[in-house]
């Protein structure tokens, strides 16, 4: 459920409220890492790279978004802790 409210919580903020800070990373400062807010103890940042937005939390969840047209996507990238190993 803590999942799903971060989830919710993304698609609400991703573009419509400036961030709380943002700061620049990566070679030659290529990214731009913006902090958005924090919630129950869990911070949210967002990157853009080859335009699609990518949320991430200091709790593990990692998201991507992007646009077709006019409808938004959203896509969950599993946090390595969580793939599969293999060894079942």
């Amino acid at each position: 459920m803590k999942y799903l409210t971060l989830a919710v919580a993304l698609l609400l903020v991703s573009c419509a409220n400036d961030p709380i800070s943002s700061e620049h990373v990566g070679k030659n400062d290529a990214f731009e890492v913006e902090y958005l807010f924090e919630k129950d103890g869990i911070k949210i940042y967002r990157f853009l790279d080859n335009g699609r937005y990518h949320y991430f939390t200091t709790g593990g969840t990692t998201m991507s978004t992007y646009q077709v047209n006019k409808q938004t996507y959203t896509e969950d990238i599993p946090h390595e802790a969580n793939l599969p190993t293999g060894n079942n």
